[in-house]
C-alpha cells in the first residue's frame, strides 16, 4: 500500500461531518451477505456473510449497500475529482490519511483490487479503512486537509454533468 490515501469530501459533506470521516453505517461489523441477484457470477462474492462481500458491495455501490468502510484512493487527483464532483461543486475538501498509521489506531483497510476480480473504477485502486469500532475513523490518522478547486470537468460517465 502506498503512503498516503486521500478521501474526497464536498463542503457540505465536510461540514455535516464537522471534518471526521464518517462511515454511512456505523457500529455495524464490516460484513455483508449476498442475496440473489447481489452478485455477479465471478465477482470474488461468497457465500454467506463475509468481509468480501463487503467490500465487492461497497465498492459496486456504496449509496445501496452502505457499510461501516470509507472509501480512499492513493491518487490525490482523483480524490479531487470526488471532492467537487468534477464541477458540481466550486470547492471541496481532500483528507490526506498516512497509511502507517492505520495499524496503530487500529485500522482496517481493504485493497478493492484484492477482492474484486473486477474493480467499478479501477483507476482509483480503491482501498476502504475501517475503524475498530465501526464507527468514525480516529482523527489521528489524517495528517492534512486541504481544500481544493474545483477541476469544471463532468465526471466520468455522467452525461448529464457534461451538457
Amino acid at each position: 500500500m502506498q503512503r498516503y490515501l486521500y478521501r474526497g469530501v464536498n463542503p457540505a459533506l465536510h461540514e455535516a461531518t464537522a471534518g471526521k470521516l464518517i462511515p454511512k453505517a456505523t457500529g455495524v461489523p464490516f460484513k455483508r451477505s449476498t442475496n440473489w441477484g447481489d452478485f455477479k457470477w465471478g465477482d470474488g462474492t461468497t457465500w454467506g456473510e463475509s468481509e468480501v462481500n463487503a467490500v465487492i458491495q461497497h465498492q459496486r455501490d456504496s449509496g445501496k449497500y452502505h457499510t461501516s468502510g470509507v472509501s480512499t484512493t492513493p491518487s490525490l487527483e482523483n480524490a479531487k475529482r470526488y471532492a467537487t464532483y468534477d464541477g458540481k461543486y466550486k470547492s471541496g475538501y481532500v483528507y490526506k490519511i498516512d497509511a502507517n498509521l492505520l495499524g496503530k489506531y487500529r485500522v482496517s483497510s481493504y485493497s478493492v483490487a484484492a477482492h474484486a476480480t473486477s474493480p467499478v473504477i479501477p483507476g482509483d485502486e480503491e482501498v476502504i479503512l475501517v475503524g475498530e469500532d465501526f464507527g468514525a475513523l480516529p482523527s489521528e490518522i489524517v495528517v492534512e486537509v486541504l481544500e481544493v478547486e474545483s477541476h469544471n470537468l463532468p465526471m466520468r460517465g455522467d452525461a448529464e454533468a457534461a451538457r
